[in-house]
């Protein structure tokens, strides 16, 4: 069994750049969970709208109100919502329209780092292996695909 003190965690900086502003205190992973807590300053955005087709997530809104950008559109959340994305489900980005911090409880379920995350909004495409600090992350524009077999000289 494993118990941190949220109190005790320091605030990091998880995304600040242009209209993404958000800082994180890591709380812990069981191995295939992992969990954080956010916080997403007034007027910003979480991450680009993207969706997961391996990674699971999920969010528990502890004060603070903003909205869900979804395919559906904009859905608005405050304290108490918990909100589900399933990996492959719809694309999603959290908003915060409000005047306070939107504070939230995020979890996430991969197996061993692995995923494909799509960004509808600038047409890329994001792969990853491993975890933590071995982790390898491979971005494309979903335009620039080649042929399997294109460079192989067998294949000739």
């Amino acid at each position: 069994m494993k118990i941190v003190k949220s109190k005790d965690v320091a605030w990091a900086d998880a995304l600040q750049k242009g209209n993404f502003g958000q800082r994180r205190k890591e709380l812990g992973s069981t191995g295939k969970l992992s969990t954080g807590l956010w916080e997403l300053a007034p007027g910003k955005k979480s991450f680009p709208f993207h969706l997961h087709h391996v990674t699971e997530e999920q969010m528990f809104v502890l004060s603070g109100t903003g909205k869900v950008r979804s395919k559906d559109g904009l859905t608005a959340i405050g304290p108490g919502d918990w909100v589900g994305f399933p990996p492959g489900g719809s694309a999603h980005q959290l908003i915060n329209d409000g005047t306070e911090p939107l504070v939230y409880v995020a979890m996430g379920a991969n197996i061993a780092g692995v995923d494909v995350v799509e960004y509808p909004d600038s047409n890329k495409v994001a792969s990853s292996v491993v975890s933590g600090e071995q982790r390898k992350r491979y971005l494309f524009k979903a335009d620039t695909q080649v042929d399997y077999l294109e460079g192989e000289k067998d294949a000739q």
